[in-house]
């Protein structure tokens, strides 16, 4: 018989095979079984990978952002340090404080007549501005309360006895409509008597010293003439007292806050075994700085380290400034000018985001040599940072409010740009991925193909590479459970690099038609005939160039495979049909 060769598609073939058969006659009652001595070709896998689709959308915390068709790997975090920083400037009279009179013998500013009490106090707050190198000037409380206490020592005492706490205005200023005259009057009924000072609105006036300045004046009333010993103890507690606004100098440049900040660099874990390496050309750390304190101040960043925990390996990225591992970012600071001339009660309702700035600095390969973090394969970031007064003007005003705040926003922006390494082969870019795709057509049933032993079995695999890196393939068989079979079989392959422009750009796909032929044994092809249900391709995309790559959204890999038969086959288009 002479071997006719033809290229055809199985269910073309079988088509026509259909129409061959007289409608007057019913299939089963035909022996439908042919042999035929042919050449066929069946497609029966393909696969098409874009660059986004082999990157999650999320790699452990970092996201995918796509600006025009660019991608890059983002990990965002914020960090609000107003509480902290509020605490380092805060300085508060804070705790109980005790002024003695010596109602019983005779004391300078104190006149003791017929149980009149007249007399004048100066209270010191000895934890206040006792420091050179800070001034605090006034303080505006918030809706808060403290106390003031009068305790009588060794004194009898007899009915209508009271006291009247007048506070100097100059240093002490009470809200005139809760407290007229600017004075507190205590009834005094009993050895100790305790009252509230409501604290709302008040200004507290310092102006670098550290004397409240109070008078007494009442009566009290005893049972006995007054003795030596006999005493009245004006107690002052500060302990629940709460600034709305604080006006100071933080004097001197010193440092008044230092931090570290690690940020978990996982993104490797999403890949089969951690096994991928970003040489990153030009990673980005976007840095912004939201102020409404108003206090100049220059945050500095010592260094970046990178740290691969599973290995040791550390490297810090050297940023050049004033120091050889230190720069730093001036932060933009709200002007004491905006608030100066505004009542306590414009004060008391003011929007403090109206004094809201903001400073934006990057640092990249080229100001922080940024690139030397990805020489490794890190999973830590660690950044180590200060905030420094930089004002050495004495006479400046610096404030804030209570609520007021400074956020750190940091966004590490990795675009997927890789630098090449024609010394060290290890340090270019890879990436292991698989993909898993059906083997067959659901139009067709492979197991109805019955072939002889001398019929050729051939799987060719054809690829189109939109991608600027070659590609290490392998291919395995899965079963329909994916269970792996006919391992004896398995093979590897090499898909060529697109073309490359001089941006690093893949520019031009690379084409090749039935580039790899994995031949079977009979056995072999009737088990891929019959049970194989899937193929599973794994790809370690690599620079294998040494070049300096970049990746774009629209990049692509396209693979397909066609089963070819050459010899005998017998077929039955009945049970196909079915």
């Amino acid at each position: 018989m002479m071997k006719k060769s033809c290229k055809i598609y199985l269910i073309a073939l079988l088509t026509v095979l259909a129409a061959c058969v007289d409608s007057d006659y019913h299939m089963s009652n035909l022996d439908a079984t042919i042999e035929l001595e042919t050449e066929l070709v069946a497609p029966l896998a393909y696969s098409k990978l874009q660059i986004n689709d082999m990157l999650n959308d999320e790699l452990n915390g970092m996201e995918i952002q796509v600006e025009g068709e660019d991608m890059y790997l983002v990990h965002t975090d914020s960090q609000y340090l107003g509480n902290d920083l509020i605490d380092r400037l805060e300085m508060l009279p804070t705790g109980s404080y005790t002024w003695a009179l010596q109602v019983g013998e005779k004391i300078e500013g104190t006149a003791i007549m017929s149980g009149q009490i007249i007399a004048n106090a100066s209270v010191a707050f000895d934890d206040i501005n006792n420091n050179p190198n800070e001034r605090l000037d006034s303080v505006l409380f918030a809706d808060c309360d403290a106390t003031v206490t009068i305790r009588v020592i060794h004194i009898q005492l007899a009915e209508n006895s009271y006291l009247d706490i007048q506070f100097s205005p100059d240093t002490l200023l009470l809200d005139t409509l809760r407290y007229p005259g600017n004075k507190i009057r205590v009834p005094i009924e009993q050895a100790e008597t305790t009252v509230p000072i409501h604290l709302n609105k008040a200004m507290l006036r310092l102006n670098g010293g550290n004397k409240l300045g109070v008078s007494l004046r009442g009566v009290i009333n005893a049972a006995s003439p007054f003795v030596s010993g006999d005493e009245i103890d004006l107690i002052l507690d500060f302990n629940s007292v709460q600034p709305h606004i604080t006006y100071m100098n933080i004097g001197t440049a010193r440092d008044i806050y230092k931090g570290e900040k690690s940020i978990n660099f996982n993104y490797t874990a999403d890949f089969q075994q951690q096994e991928a390496f970003f040489p990153f050309y030009d990673p980005q750390i976007h840095m912004s700085c939201i102020n409404n304190i108003g206090v100049p101040v220059r945050y500095y960043i010592d260094y970046v380290e990178a740290i691969d925990t599973r290995t040791g390996e550390k490297v810090r990225a050297d940023f050049g400034g004033t120091n050889p591992d230190t720069t730093s970012i001036v932060v933009a600071t709200p002007s004491f000018e905006q608030i100066k001339d505004l009542s306590i009660n414009e004060l008391m309702n003011y929007d403090i985001q109206q004094l809201v700035c903001q400073s934006d600095t990057v640092f990249d390969r080229y100001y922080g040599h940024t690139d030397r973090l990805f020489k490794i394969n890190p999973n830590k970031l660690t950044y180590h940072y200060r905030i420094r007064s930089i004002d050495n003007n004495p006479h400046n005003v610096h404030f804030f409010f209570h609520n007021s705040d400074m956020a750190l926003k940091e966004q590490t922006k990795l675009p997927l740009w890789f630098e090449g390494d024609a010394q060290n082969e290890d340090k270019n870019f890879f990436i292991n991925l698989s993909d898993t795709v059906a083997f067959g057509d659901a139009s067709m049933d492979l197991g109805n193909i019955d072939f002889s032993p001398q019929t050729k079995i051939i799987l060719k695999l054809s690829y189109k590479n939109f991608l600027p890196v070659g590609i290490d393939g392998a291919v395995a068989f899965l079963d329909a459970n994916n269970n792996k079979i006919m391992q004896d079989a398995e093979q590897s392959f090499y898909i060529e690099s697109g073309a490359v422009n001089s941006e690093g750009y893949v520019s031009e796909e690379t084409v090749k038609d039935d580039a790899i032929r994995l031949a079977f044994t009979y056995e072999q092809a009737k088990t891929l005939l019959s049970d194989v249900k899937n193929l599973q391709l794994t790809y370690k995309i690599a620079n294998e160039k040494h070049k300096t790559i970049r990746l774009r959204t629209n990049d692509w890999l396209e693979f397909k495979a066609h089963l070819y038969f050459d010899g005998s086959l017998v077929l039955n288009p009945q049970e196909m049909e079915e």
